[in-house]
């Protein structure tokens, strides 16, 4: 005879759950991806390179930052 207790069975999640597990395994590493990009270009435009935060994203400073790196 064995004295070892019978495995509990785990319950099986709803089916919602199983669905927003999925969804959040599919979507966490680009949502992490992006997240980093952007705490970077914070980091180096508004704290290092002291300029407003509120340009990050505006499409004249890429192209300033673009005209910058390939001048002739």
């Amino acid at each position: 005879m064995s004295d070892k207790p019978a495995p509990k069975k785990k319950k099986p999640w709803p089916k919602w759950l199983q669905i927003s597990w999925l969804i959040f395994k599919i979507i966490r590493i680009p949502v992490l991806c992006v997240l980093a990009v952007y705490i970077g270009l914070w980091l180096g435009y508004s704290k290092l390179g002291h300029q407003p935060a509120n340009e990050i994203l505006h499409m004249s400073t890429w192209r300033h930052l673009y005209d910058l790196v390939f001048a002739n």
